[in-house]
C-alpha cells in the first residue's frame, strides 16, 4: 500500500500512466543496478516520492520508509542520509538532494 500511496500523486485513489511509468522506471533502474543514476537524473520526482508527508523536506523516518525503492541497505541508511543532509539540520531539502551527486561521478 505504501508504494501505491507514494505513486498516487494526485490523491485520486488510482495510479495513472505517469505514475505507472515512474514505477516501471524505478524497477528497471533497480534491475540494472542504476539506482544512483536514476536518482540524480530524476531528482525532483525522486525527492517528491521520498517526501511522504508533503512537507518539502525528507526526514530520517521518511528516508527509512522509502529506502527499498532505491535499494538502500539498512546498514547504509544513516551514512547516506548524513551525506545528503548538507546543512546538518536532520532533514533533507530538495536543493541538498539535487546537489549531492554530480553527473561526472555517475
Amino acid at each position: 500500500m505504501l508504494v501505491f500511496d507514494l505513486l498516487d500523486w494526485d490523491g485520486k485513489g488510482e495510479i495513472g500512466f505517469d505514475e505507472f511509468y515512474m514505477l516501471v522506471c524505478i524497477i528497471m533502474a533497480h534491475e540494472n543496478h542504476l539506482e544512483k543514476q536514476f536518482m540524480y537524473r530524476h531528482s525532483h520526482a525522486v525527492f517528491e516520492l521520498l517526501d511522504i508527508d508533503g512537507g518539502h523536506t525528507v526526514a530520517p523516518a521518511e528516508f527509512q520508509a522509502t529506502r527499498f525503492l532505491f535499494n538502500v541497505r539498512k546498514t547504509e541508511l544513516s551514512q547516506i542520509f548524513k551525506d545528503f543532509d548538507i546543512s546538518g539540520d536532520e532533514v533533507i531539502r530538495y536543493d541538498e538532494h539535487r546537489r549531492k551527486v554530480p553527473p561526472s561521478q555517475l
